[in-house]
């Protein structure tokens, strides 16, 4: 788990830092932890990769705030559960339009902070089902969550993942798509197109997904589109 601390009081942050390593030594998992610690926006923003579950940010930051910060976070990392620490609760108002997580109020007591970790751990345990992946994009690296992936199309040397009328291109191969993707109900109708069978509203000679969308399906995957779109319906794949 990728933890990071937005944090400017490093007194402050250190005893995040220490509450977090105390629960996970607890349950058993404190190998499992890595942990970024930032004084500042610019650093966090600079260096930011998709790859965090967890950020914990101070909201009154000197120059950019917390909550400036996870505005521009959000348009790259839609996933990252956000946190705020913060010494005023009505700061807690602004945070549904970054959806937030949750908030810590300063100072921060272990008991309090510990039960937010076991809420966390269980928000991440199910999300876990659901998937995510990061693509590195010319804008930088981005996470997506698989569930809104409508189908994967690969263009020459790009990859673009079709999303609810969004569309998010990035570079690679179909078949390192399709390794990462496997497990997730997708399936090739034909060489170009990676499909997310849950879109599939018919399929005959063609695919129409529910996004109205028509993709065309190959005479060499034809059988095997099928077979996987049947599976699906039944339940297994």
């Amino acid at each position: 788990m990728v933890i990071g601390i937005l944090e400017d009081e490093r007194d402050v942050a250190e005893t995040i830092e220490r509450y977090i390593r105390t629960y996970f030594d607890g349950i058993g998992r404190g190998g499992d932890i890595e942990i970024r610690y930032f004084s500042n926006a610019f650093d966090l923003l600079e260096n930011y990769r998709a790859d965090y579950d967890v950020l914990f940010m101070d909201i009154q930051l000197n120059v950019m705030s917390g909550m400036e910060s996870a505005v521009l976070i959000r348009r790259q990392d839609p996933q990252v559960l956000i946190i705020f620490v913060t010494n005023l609760a009505q700061y807690a108002v602004e945070g549904y339009q970054v959806n937030a997580f949750d908030f810590i109020l300063k100072p921060v007591d272990y008991n309090g902070f510990a039960m937010k970790l076991s809420r966390i751990c269980k928000e991440l345990e199910h999300r876990s089902d659901r998937g995510s992946v990061t693509l590195k994009t010319k804008a930088g690296f981005m996470r997506l969550s698989i569930s809104r992936i409508s189908y994967v199309e690969v263009r020459g040397h790009d990859i673009i993942y079709h999303m609810d009328g969004e569309n998010i291109t990035a570079r690679g191969t179909m078949k390192n798509v399709a390794s990462q993707l496997e497990g997730h109900y997708f399936s090739l109708c034909n060489s170009c197109y990676l499909v997310n069978l849950a879109y599939v509203k018919k399929a005959n000679k063609t695919v129409l997904l529910s996004t109205g969308e028509e993709l065309a399906i190959s005479q060499g995957k034809r059988k095997q589109f099928m077979a996987h779109l049947a599976k699906y319906l039944g339940g297994t794949i």
